[in-house]
């Protein structure tokens, strides 16, 4: 019986990481720089290590490819690209740090580029939720606060 449950819940589980999928691409498709359209600076995944970097203070390429989970050599191409384009720049390790590790920090540029994603971001989500029901913005509320309790 508890294995029927756990069952039907990982296939709920799955459905949802499907329908999830399907949403989050219609936002990339209007948000963010998909193969060089929409005239947008950033793609998801820059915007995601920017994040990372200047929010999460997640800013090694160790710990970025893990999360990604990207090759640590396909990750450092998109790091380069972004120190190109003057989003990122390398930072020395401190003293007593292994030096062979490479920290990155976004620059004023790579702020302001987040910072403005983010905005567009929100009202995409805030009109999104413009266009539900009272009592499927409580639905949502209740079912976001829930997820997030279980999967901490």
């Amino acid at each position: 019986m508890e294995e029927e449950v756990s069952r039907r819940l990982a296939k709920k589980m799955l459905d949802f990481q499907i329908q999830w999928g399907q949403w989050h691409k219609n936002l990339s498709k209007h948000m963010f720089n998909i193969n060089g359209k929409n005239n947008i600076s950033l793609t998801v995944q820059q915007f995601i290590i920017l994040m990372f970097i200047h929010k999460m203070n997640i800013n090694t390429v160790s710990e970025m490819s893990c999360l990604l989970n990207l090759s640590k050599s396909s990750l450092s191409l998109t790091l380069s690209k972004m120190e190109q384009e003057n989003l990122l720049k390398k930072t020395l390790p401190v003293e007593g740090d292994d030096g062979r590790k490479v920290y990155f920090s976004a620059t004023k540029k790579g702020i302001l580029a987040l910072e403005e994603r983010q905005k567009r971001v929100l009202e995409f989500f805030t009109e999104f939720c413009e266009g539900l029901s009272q009592e499927q913005k409580q639905d949502l509320e209740t079912g976001i606060e829930k997820l997030s309790r279980v999967l901490k």
